[in-house]
């Protein structure tokens, strides 16, 4: 009994050993399709300022996060972001699987998805609106209080008083700051200011608050927003 004690402790700490010595795994980069720009070379989209990723592996963000997240840039309460009929969380009770959660209560699903279906778009675009619709909602009714949409003048027939202004500017910075960590560039401030244009043309009785939830829908629900 002894000798085959001895023996299993012998074995054991010859595998623990072996796995200490193994090599690490190496973290090099992925082998993945090779980017223009790869290997730490600038981006030439950025004009040099900053390094193209060498490891092309986006992912998902995923229920959690993208809740998080669109409840921290719009400085609203978890419980905010998007409530299926004003009481059940779409990102944590009715969207939790197609954004790519679990679950083993109700559906004995206890791994995501490998891959995402069809309506993840959709749900992510829901939950987007929603967050947005509820900032903006927040912002106009009081308008000292306002977080993204500050000193935003509406004419008579609900439109954008001074399109070019100075707030709304702000409000197409405050909006990239806070929802992809950066400033916007020329091309995305004139999208969003051209928007505005756009959303007047289409028949709104409302097109100021339109746009609003327009151009935060726009950052929000972006690949840069909803990947990392």
């Amino acid at each position: 009994m002894r000798l085959e004690s001895l023996r299993v402790v012998w074995l054991s700490a010859v595998l623990v050993l072996s796995a200490c010595s193994s090599s690490p795994t190496p973290s090099g980069d992925d082998a993945g399709t090779p980017s223009p720009g790869g290997n730490g070379q600038p981006d030439p989209g950025t004009g040099g300022s900053v390094a193209r990723s060498s490891r092309n592996n986006l992912r998902f963000k995923g229920a959690e996060r993208l809740a998080t997240d669109f409840a921290t840039a719009l400085s609203l309460p978890a419980d905010q972001v998007c409530n299926e009929l004003g009481q059940y969380p779409c990102t944590s009770y009715v969207h939790t699987v197609t954004l790519g959660g679990v679950d083993p209560y109700a559906n004995s699903l206890y791994e995501p998805l490998t891959a995402s279906g069809v309506t993840t778009p959709i749900a992510v675009d829901r939950v987007v609106l929603s967050a947005c619709g509820r900032r903006v909602a927040l912002d106009l009714a009081t308008p000292s209080a306002a977080v993204l949409f500050k000193d935003i003048a509406l004419d008579a027939q609900g439109r954008l008083a001074d399109r070019g202004g100075t707030p709304v500017k702000d409000a197409i910075t405050a909006l990239y700051q806070r929802g992809v960590l950066r400033d916007p560039s020329d091309a995305e401030m004139s999208a969003l200011i051209q928007l505005s244009t756009d959303i007047e043309g289409s028949g709104s009785t409302q097109p100021g608050q339109d746009w609003m939830k327009a151009a935060c829908f726009v950052v929000l629900s972006s690949a840069e927003s909803v990947f990392f």
